[in-house]
């Protein structure tokens, strides 16, 4: 606002009306500020019930990371009868393509890792180590969750490469890094088991 001085004007009509009469004679003026205040309470409630959704969805699922229970992830217990037990981090291989795949051309199996494939019935099927980069140790486990074997599987680049499998059916095994196994004191007879079978995928 300028403060250099104004010539006197009659006042005008509509300058002897009472505030309130002028704001009436405004249309939408006063209409115009509430309808900001109703949109802008719009957005805020529109942007609290995206931060809520935001947040469940960050409190239930899982990041692509390495931790047990991160998405596609799944946690299975390592109980050795001589110590108490482990936790493990597993990818699920549930089908025919994924158990080909397991964990070939990986450059490395963190610590607390691996993966487990799981079989819709009893099976004797042998592992090997094709194209795999990393040493491995395995657990083959029936389906009382008891190992029935394990084998420390070195990487195979070319053919032929040997083949493991233990003497009697199991239902799912289990890849580690490398002594993984022994350091956590599973051998045969011990569980190797889901935390939660009921999350897993179906076999097929």
């Amino acid at each position: 606002m300028s403060d250099s001085p104004r010539p006197s004007q009659p006042p005008s009509q509509r300058d002897r009306q009472p505030p309130l009469a002028r704001a009436a004679q405004v249309p939408g003026l006063l209409a115009g500020r509430s309808g900001l205040v109703y949109a802008g309470l719009a957005v805020l409630a529109v942007v609290l019930a995206l931060s809520g959704v935001a947040f469940l969805v960050g409190s239930r699922s899982p990041s692509t990371d390495t931790r047990a229970g991160a998405p596609g992830r799944y946690v299975y217990l390592l109980q050795p009868s001589s110590r108490p037990p482990s936790r493990v981090s597993l990818e699920v291989a549930a089908d025919e393509p994924a158990r080909q795949r397991g964990l070939s051309k990986r450059n490395d199996v963190p610590a607390g890792t691996g993966m487990v494939f799981l079989f819709p019935r009893d099976t004797t099927i042998p592992f090997w180590m094709k194209d795999t980069l990393v040493p491995l140790q395995i657990a083959f486990v029936g389906a009382d969750g008891r190992v029935v074997g394990t084998f420390e599987m070195p990487p195979c680049r070319a053919d032929p490469c040997p083949v493991f499998a233990p003497r009697r059916p199991y239902r799912y095994a289990v890849e580690l890094r490398s002594g993984a196994l022994t350091a956590a004191g599973v051998a045969e007879g011990d569980r190797v088991v889901p935390q939660d079978p009921s999350a897993l995928p179906a076999a097929s």
